[in-house]
């Protein structure tokens, strides 16, 4: 085995111990030790990859955004569909992630609790996602009011907030009841069939 091999996959062995104890247990309270032995390195090997785990924790929430909403944004860009559908389908593809990197939300959820102890520039990275969460679904708001599929009279910016919130709390009942697939499915489609009759559409 090459090293550039060897590196790959010891980054990806720690990255993937890491993921599951901090969506488990959190960040603070998730050592670096820890870590290391759930994936089989020495404390020394994993400072050897990351330095810290403050360059740990930010290379799996740059791996998570990623997967997330950068994926779920370009596959919204590649289609040409009324709004209303657009929001459907953020909602699934959002699913799809969750259902594949069941992990990923645990992280964002224990970090997302504890984010005013956390380091600022991994406070700032949390906060990038949901930013890119927020203009994406501004953006598709904005260009339902533009299009007249949605009510001139719509608050763009309380409509992003709340949709976001039911975007949050989704995730957290889904991860509050283990990850259950069937709660999932009904989630997806409560949200799905409010969103085909919402106040918001003319």
């Amino acid at each position: 085995m090459n090293p550039r091999t060897k590196r790959e996959q010891s980054v990806i062995k720690l990255k993937t111990a890491a993921l599951k104890l901090i969506a488990a247990k959190g960040y603070s309270n998730t050592s670096l030790e820890e870590i290391s032995n759930a994936a089989g390195f020495t404390k020394g090997a994993t400072y050897y990859y990351f330095k810290s785990k403050k360059n740990l924790i930010l290379e799996i929430l740059n791996d998570i955004e990623k997967r997330s909403i950068d994926v779920t944004a370009q596959e919204l860009a590649s289609m040409d569909n009324p709004t209303k559908e657009l929001l459907i389908q953020f909602i699934r593809l959002q699913a799809i992630w969750a259902a594949k990197n069941p992990d990923d939300t645990g992280v964002l959820i224990m970090m997302s609790l504890g984010s005013t102890n956390l380091d600022p520039e991994i406070h700032q990275k949390i906060a990038d996602i949901y930013e890119k969460i927020t203009r994406l679904l501004t953006e598709i708001i904005s260009n339902g009011v533009r299009n007249g599929w949605f009510s001139s009279e719509v608050d763009i910016e309380s409509t992003v907030t709340s949709l976001t919130a039911i975007h949050d709390g989704n995730m957290l009942l889904w991860y509050r009841s283990g990850r259950d697939p069937e709660v999932g499915r009904r989630l997806v489609k409560s949200l799905s069939d409010a969103l085909i009759h919402p106040p918001i559409i003319r």
